[in-house]
């Protein structure tokens, strides 16, 4: 309870790793692993013959399970059917636009800030840029899944949706219905932030579904959700649609906000990367490029994709998937047999810093995602999302969100951290990190940067 209530857990997980061993037993019938054949003996396709969700994700359900709370192996397997067109690459990049309206209502913020202090000469003021982000995602995940921006960035305030304003909406009484039954009302948990995330998403379901799809071609992700690839209507109750809403505004804004946080953090720290990765950017967009960065410039830029990539090794934004052995005949992982009934465990964090896959684990170095001796074991094991059948399905939102933000601002600002700031890290679900608050000025293109 003290590791939760410092909300440190991977932290202090990790030190006991280093100190107990590779296999950690944490409670009776609790086993975590920081050996990397563990990671597909729990998390691999093969590994879910014999083990499954734990049943701490019943906990967090109501009486309709999202796909992340799901259980059941055939259940998963039909919502994951519906939800991966929604979710799918292709359906990401054919929502630029949507990134991009989104990405303008920060980058107008930032620019209002550069104005300012410009202005009244405020050199002290600064920008915390990981409150922006944590804006723009939830704004941009509203507007693909609902086609309905919720205008957090443009108003610079997380509105707080509460129980009041609830009973206020013009809602059916099927939907009122539904705000119970999902678990959307806890009175009990004291779980502010949960709660009101889940009202946010019960807001923009029931204006959706009041108002209709967008017109954009691209659509919304319940548009795709509620029909198949061939355009054939598909039913559900909207006790589920309410709760793959909520994951939907999950998946798609906090794990990516964070990310995006996390490497503006360590590029700003490491100036060597951050000159390597403009200087890839200048060679890859024309000189005369105005405004934000098209995807289509950087989706194959290897330095920023490794870049991306080494911040989400360093803070992996999920911290501990649990698994559970359901097999009555149990199960091994990493040579180790156990019980029916055992919750095991690897995390991301530590399995990411393991001395016997990666080289000098605690360094931001994007260059070892080119090192021959370490790539394959980046690509095994490296988890930050998880992997297997069970992996974050918001990934592909987060990669093409951090290729056009991070490639704009680093390559159109100069963006600055106080000498020696650290970037602190809140454990709750997932890994959240604190403030971050920076400078920043306009930056010309013409000036060469020194590593």
């Amino acid at each position: 309870m003290k590791i939760n209530a410092q909300e440190k857990r991977s932290y202090r997980v990790h030190e006991q790793h280093q100190t107990l061993g590779d296999v950690l037993r944490v409670g009776p019938n609790t086993v975590y692993f920081n050996d990397p054949r563990a990671v597909s003996d729990i998390y691999g396709h093969k590994a879910i013959s014999k083990i499954g969700k734990d049943t701490f994700y019943d906990r967090l359900a109501g009486d309709f399970h999202d796909i992340v709370q799901e259980r059941d192996r055939s259940e998963h397997s039909r919502k994951r059917k519906y939800l991966s067109n929604a979710f799918a690459l292709a359906t990401v990049v054919d929502m630029e636009p949507v990134i991009r309206a989104n990405f303008q209502n920060m980058l107008d913020r930032l620019e209002s800030f550069i104005d300012s202090t410009a202005k009244e000469k405020t050199e002290g003021d600064r920008f915390n840029i990981r409150q922006w982000f944590n804006f723009f995602t939830l704004d941009v995940i509203g507007d693909m899944a609902f086609g309905l921006p919720m205008g957090f960035t443009k108003a610079g305030v997380r509105y707080s949706i509460t129980v009041g304003q609830i009973t206020s909406f013009r809602l059916n009484g099927i939907l009122k219905q539904l705000a119970k039954c999902s678990g959307l009302i806890y009175s009990s948990t004291g779980s502010k932030d949960a709660d009101d995330f889940e009202y946010m998403s019960l807001h923009q379901l029931r204006n959706r579904l009041d108002k209709g799809g967008p017109e954009r071609s691209s659509g919304d992700f319940i548009g795709k959700i509620l029909s198949d690839k061939d355009g054939k209507s598909r039913s559900l109750p909207l006790g589920e649609m309410l709760a793959e809403s909520v994951v939907m505004m999950n998946a798609g804004s906090d794990t990516t906000a964070a990310a995006l946080t996390n490497t503006t953090y360590y590029l700003l720290s490491n100036p060597r990367c951050l000159a390597k990765l403009r200087k890839e950017l200048q060679e890859a967009i024309p000189a005369d490029h105005q405004g934000i960065v098209e995807y289509n410039y950087v989706r194959s830029l290897p330095y920023l994709r490794a870049c991306i990539d080494e911040s989400l090794r360093m803070r992996p934004p999920i911290t501990y998937p649990p698994r559970l052995v359901y097999a009555p005949e149990g199960a091994t992982v990493a040579g180790h047999f156990l019980k029916q009934g055992t919750v095991v465990a690897v995390s991301p964090y530590t399995i990411h810093r393991n001395e016997t896959v990666y080289k000098d684990p605690d360094t931001y170095d994007p260059d070892r995602w080119f090192d021959p001796d370490q790539v394959a074991a980046l690509k095994a094991y490296n988890i930050p999302f998880s992997t297997g059948s069970r992996a974050c399905i918001g990934r592909h939102i987060a990669i093409v969100e951090l290729q056009i933000l991070i490639s704009t601002l680093m390559l159109k600002y100069d963006l600055a951290l106080e000498p020696g700031q650290e970037l602190d890290v809140f454990e709750r679900f997932n890994a959240n990190p604190g403030p971050l608050p920076i400078t920043a000025q306009r930056r010309s293109r013409d000036v060469e940067s020194t590593a």
